[in-house]
């Protein structure tokens, strides 16, 4: 039986850090396309990091939001103090 081969995830420095020295040969080689397609490659996988880490921000900003309204809650229901909603209303 023959074994499956599994991917191997590289970390955005280690993508980075090839494309630049993939970049670099082709502009040593004097390949403009390639050396631009390397620039283009590099912009990318920088616009994906951002998003993950502003999402991973969202994420977290989420979580302590609803956390924060969860508590606010549970503290209002056990004080004396708020009344329910149709007993606030004025009366005409």
């Amino acid at each position: 039986m023959a074994k499956k081969k599994t991917a191997t995830a590289y970390s955005f420095a280690e993508s980075f850090a090839m494309l630049n020295k993939l970049q670099q040969m082709a502009i040593d080689e004097g390949n403009i396309s390639l050396a631009l397609k390397a620039e283009e490659l590099k912009c990318k996988i920088a616009a994906l990091q951002a998003d993950k880490e502003n999402n991973l921000s969202n994420e977290n900003l989420t979580g302590i939001l609803v956390d924060f309204i969860n508590e606010e809650q549970s503290n209002s229901k056990n004080s004396a103090d708020i009344r329910p909603a149709d007993t606030t209303k004025e009366k005409v």
